[in-house]
């Protein structure tokens, strides 16, 4: 029997409403070719307004999509696979619950194909990168194409997930941290907060397309901007007396060490 929905989605949290506004806004699926269940009628009621087919059973979702999403939280997910299991049709399962292997996923529904990703919070804005994971010798576009619709893919083996999770998966709380306190010294150097956020958004944004887009080295490109004597330099050398990349660093691999922690539990 050929399966009703393109795709399925398990989960109406925010992650998985991003996703689907990026579906729905790239026109990669039409809204009746998508379902999604949850537990909440409110958030049920929002999407329905979208379009999309709405449902708070997941055993109907699972026998009925050709793609399965799984966007619940990780605590909740034993209890949700274990009730699907015997009622799935799709052959490729998308995960993207953190900590949650694709060998935790087979356990509970069987040899098939899956995706494992870890977004990040900026697909709220289509400026997202996802990372994806597919099982041994399985890759499927349609799978890229989802989380292309909300900012940039790349693939790795799964094995690199939880530096991914240090790196990507938390990083923007990082950045968040780097921003707020260019604002806040900006405020103490005598420019009012408004006019500070403005210079330290664009200044972030700026200086990232340097980096991707630039020939140069990162190294150089903090050169360029230094002059012997001059301004910069002097907060550089300060940032470098307190080890700033160290401090990055160190609390990076503590991330890690955490996401690798949540995987055994």
């Amino acid at each position: 029997m050929k399966n009703i929905y393109k795709l399925g989605i398990i989960g109406a949290g925010n992650m998985a409403t991003a996703i689907l506004n990026g579906i729905l806004n790239s026109s990669l699926l039409s809204p009746n070719n998508i379902i999604i269940s949850d537990i909440d009628d409110a958030k049920l009621d929002a999407l329905k307004a979208k379009g999309v087919n709405t449902t708070k059973d997941n055993i109907y979702l699972a026998s009925n999509s050709e793609y399965i999403l799984f966007a619940v939280k990780p605590q909740s997910s034993q209890e949700i696979l274990s009730n699907i299991s015997s009622a799935i049709s799709s052959n490729c399962v998308i995960s993207i619950m953190a900590g949650i292997t694709i060998k935790k996923l087979q356990s509970y529904l069987g040899e098939r194909n899956y995706a494992r990703i870890m977004p990040n919070t900026p697909v709220f804005v289509n400026e997202g990168m996802s990372v994806v994971s597919f099982s041994n010798g399985f890759r499927d576009e349609f799978v890229l194409d989802i989380f292309k619709c909300i900012g940039k893919v790349i693939e790795l083996d799964e094995s690199f997930l939880n530096s991914v999770t240090a790196l990507s998966g938390s990083g923007p709380a990082y950045v968040y941290m780097f921003i707020k306190a260019l604002i806040d010294g900006g405020v103490k150097c005598g420019l009012d907060e408004a006019t500070a956020k403005t210079l330290a958004i664009q200044t972030v944004i700026g200086s990232a397309k340097m980096v991707e887009k630039s020939p140069l080295d990162i190294d150089t490109l903090i050169n360029n901007v230094c002059s012997k004597g001059g301004t910069t330099i002097q907060a550089v050398n300060s940032y470098k007396e307190d080890d700033l990349e160290g401090i990055v660093i160190k609390g990076m691999e503590k991330c890690k060490a955490r996401a690798e922690e949540l995987g055994k539990e």
